[in-house]
């Protein structure tokens, strides 16, 4: 509780990013009270309710809270807290969720105001797979955390709180709208299921800092759907690494590099080394992930896979291999080309991230952040 209370006021006081801040405290909430799900709904302009995060995210399970016949929406009528501690044998008044609740595996619901001035603007709701009765401090400890989550909305100077409540609920549905999108077009071109497609996504957001929400709106305009040419932006390409598919996508890549300003011998040379990366996936991990992008004055492209990663205590080798000797030669050869190479691997999978400089009148056009990226 205390890490929690330290995290929010972090935030509070920084500049705030609503939807990170709301998918914190209901990620958090699921700690703190041992529950399974949980989601923040807000009333938008037209007083119906809208929900603006859920713990776990992006799931069929999420549906739940937005449900006309839920707990959430009785609490919002009434202003009153609403529990029900076996949805086995549930209340009359949402029978119907009870049952589509109970198909998902969940048992046990509640569900409190969230306030401002006394009136009720939303709600935050706890979903727990085991029945149970909610104890008077769990219940506390839920109304504390939503009236965090309607602190986090509020803070906003010089604007009327319903006003800050109807905006913040439209940027955040069109983020997620956003999110479903980009998961979307990565799950057909890099040939995954859409739960790895958030992954990927998410690994994005954090490599280039920006919310997902912002990764997922540049996914959109920048890669081109299956069946059209090329997209325009500062991802450059997201493609699958299978030994079919490497000579495309060596041709590809070339473009790419080109088109973000690059030439001659630095097309070769990063060429060569995305090439090494991505047929070591496909030889070592049976394929593997491409991404390419614009960040921070350079070229940067990831290479991942899910194969059983390198030997414990692997380095890169110094000497150049003799003739034959081929064993993990490539990474020589790539090391040698990107001398900043970073490298991630463990029993899940391994991560190979390059970067090329653009040269400087690339950059004025291409370069979106000096801020860090990390692997």
């Amino acid at each position: 509780m205390v890490d929690f209370l330290v995290e929010l006021s972090d935030t509070l006081v920084a500049d705030l990013e609503v939807d990170g801040l709301l998918q914190g405290v209901a990620e958090r909430c699921v700690q703190l009270l041992d529950a399974q799900a949980a989601g923040i709904l807000v009333a938008d302009g037209r007083g119906e309710l809208r929900l603006l995060a859920a713990a776990p995210e992006f799931t069929a399970g999420v549906r739940l809270f937005e449900a006309v016949s839920a707990p959430g929406s009785w609490c919002f009528a009434t202003g009153q807290t609403m529990a029900d501690p076996d949805l086995g044998a549930p209340d009359p008044r949402w029978q119907v969720f009870a049952e589509d609740a109970r198909e998902a595996g969940f048992r046990s619901v509640s569900a409190v105001p969230m306030r401002v001035r006394g009136e009720v603007v939303g709600v935050l709701s706890v979903l727990r797979h085991r029945p149970g009765t909610f104890t008077d401090e769990q219940l506390r400890l839920t109304r504390a955390v939503a009236n965090v989550a309607t602190a986090g909305l509020l803070v906003q100077r010089d604007a009327g709180y319903r006003t800050v409540l109807a905006v913040h609920a439209q940027q955040v549905l069109t983020g997620r709208v956003a999110v479903e999108r980009a998961r979307g077009v990565l799950a057909e071109l890099l040939a995954v299921d859409v739960d790895v497609a958030l992954t990927e996504l998410r690994r994005h957001a954090a490599r280039t800092g920006r919310s997902l929400q912002a990764a997922a709106a540049e996914v959109v305009d920048s890669l081109p759907a299956a069946g059209r040419s090329s997209g325009s932006g500062t991802v450059l390409l997201a493609h699958r690494v299978t030994m079919d598919s490497l000579p495309a996508l060596r041709a590809q890549v070339r473009q790419r590099l080109a088109t973000a300003g690059l030439s001659g011998s630095a097309v070769d040379s990063f060429l060569l080394a995305v090439h090494e990366a991505a047929a070591n996936a496909e030889e070592h991990a049976g394929g593997g992930r491409v991404w390419l992008w614009i960040h921070a004055g350079g070229v940067w492209c990831e290479i991942s896979d899910d194969g059983p990663g390198l030997p414990d205590g692997f380095t890169i080798r110094i000497e150049p291999p003799g003739p034959g000797d081929v064993e993990h030669a490539g990474l020589w050869l790539i090391r040698r080309i990107c001398p900043d190479l970073l490298i991630d691997s463990g029993p899940g999978g391994t991560r190979v991230l390059l970067r090329q400089q653009l040269p400087a009148h690339a950059t004025g056009s291409t370069s979106d952040s000096t801020a860090a990226v990390e692997g």
